[in-house]
């Protein structure tokens, strides 16, 4: 299996695991020269779902809903996840970055 179908190959195993615990996540997945970024939103808490694999979209409709209060909570629900989210890529992508660059200056790393 080649590398790239390899990576593809996982990162829907772990969006089966997400989609049966009810998750929603953000992940990276590397074998060497090759990385794989999945954005996985569609759960059931969430009113955001990825349209054509690049594209998010948001679906709240009134009538989808028993009242208006269940739509708020899931529009604050939805809300919440992606503050999390971001804010937990955020963290991550700052301590990671620090790693990578630390490793490249003392391993003298060069990348293409």
């Amino acid at each position: 299996m080649n590398p790239e179908t390899k990576l593809k190959v996982a990162a829907e195993e772990i969006k089966e695991v997400l989609r049966k615990h009810d998750l929603a996540s953000i992940f990276s997945l590397h074998t060497p020269g090759h990385g794989e970024f999945v954005l996985h939103l569609n759960a059931s808490h969430s009113c955001a779902y990825i349209y054509n694999d690049h594209e998010i979209r948001f679906h709240s409709k009134r009538k989808d809903y028993k009242s208006q209060e269940e739509q708020i909570q899931k529009l604050t629900n939805t809300a919440n996840m992606l503050k999390l989210l971001c804010d937990m890529t955020a963290n991550n992508f700052l301590m990671l970055k620090r790693l990578s660059d630390n490793f490249d200056k003392l391993t003298n790393a060069e990348h293409r």
